[in-house]
């Protein structure tokens, strides 16, 4: 472990996170990724192929912005995750963006298979949409896309390319799961939560 510092602590923050996520059930398995932007402009980013729930320090990577592996925690066998481009991606797009998480939900993946044809799922009018960064009141339209799912990241990015502004919080991959990102790790994980409350609100009101 190389991390030293800041990186450390920002790096020990995020494993509290992945611990949370997986707890609620989120990040099933070796699924999931996260990354955080470090204070030296690269990015440490969990490596591939770890069960979240046996997640530790050892096993976040460095990379640079462009997912290159820097040589001191390139190891044989030891990759990052196959979504990196998305993550670069994303901190490029946003340079105030500091945090990427993505996570697999069931009711993540059912509501995306589900509205994957209308290529977004709607929210309105919900106090729960002021846990988005930005939003000031609930008397508003939180408009969440959803892209089909691809092994190419640069497919899963073209389709996103359009769909981005300024009011963009995140977005769902059809039957796959959500991005979402913050200015810090608090703010991504709020955002992780408040999509989460929206997906079982959505579930449960068309059941009801």
């Amino acid at each position: 472990m190389v991390l030293r510092g800041e990186d450390l602590r920002e790096a020990q923050n995020l494993l509290e996170t992945i611990k949370f996520i997986h707890q609620k059930g989120w990040s099933p398995a070796t699924s999931t990724n996260y990354s955080i932007r470090s204070i030296h402009k690269n990015i440490i980013i969990s490596r591939s192929g770890v069960d979240k729930g046996e997640f530790e320090l050892k096993d976040f990577l460095m990379i640079d912005s462009d997912g290159r592996i820097l040589p001191e925690f390139s190891h044989p066998g030891v990759k990052s995750s196959a979504e990196t481009e998305i993550h670069t991606a994303l901190y490029k797009k946003f340079p105030e963006v500091n945090c990427v998480l993505h996570t697999h939900s069931v009711l993540g993946t059912v509501l995306s298979s589900y509205f994957g044809d209308q290529k977004s799922l709607i929210f309105e009018n919900l106090e729960i949409l002021k846990g988005l960064e930005g939003n000031r009141t609930h008397e508003l339209s939180e408009d969440l896309p959803i892209v089909n799912n691809s092994q190419d990241m640069q497919e899963i990015l073209r389709e996103m390319e359009d769909r981005f502004n300024d009011r963009t919080h995140g977005f769902l991959i059809r039957g796959h799961g959500l991005y979402t990102w913050g200015k810090d790790i608090a703010t991504a994980k709020r955002h992780i939560e408040t999509f989460e409350f929206l997906f079982e609100y959505q579930y449960l009101m068309r059941r009801i």
